[in-house]
């Protein structure tokens, strides 16, 4: 099973432009890596993986938020 990250303080809003927030899932729960990838599983460490990510993908959101420009990359499957 996949950890499952949400911010919950301050709440994640839209940007200036009113977009969606990128790299979600339903609720808000952060989108971090791309499971088909494999990037993340039970044997790894959430404080080397998760813990980084997390902090990289809210640097990507405050940016979004300045440049309305979604910096961080990743796939967008449907």
């Amino acid at each position: 099973m996949r950890p499952r990250v949400n911010i919950i303080d301050p709440i994640l809003t839209r940007n200036f432009k009113d977009e969606k927030i990128p790299h979600v899932y339903p609720m808000n729960e952060l989108c971090l890596y791309y499971p088909k990838y494999q990037e993340f599983n039970d044997t790894k460490l959430l404080s080397d993986y998760i813990i980084p990510w997390t902090s990289l993908w809210l640097y990507h959101y405050e940016n979004w938020h300045i440049t309305g420009d979604w910096e961080g990359g990743g796939k967008h499957p449907n």
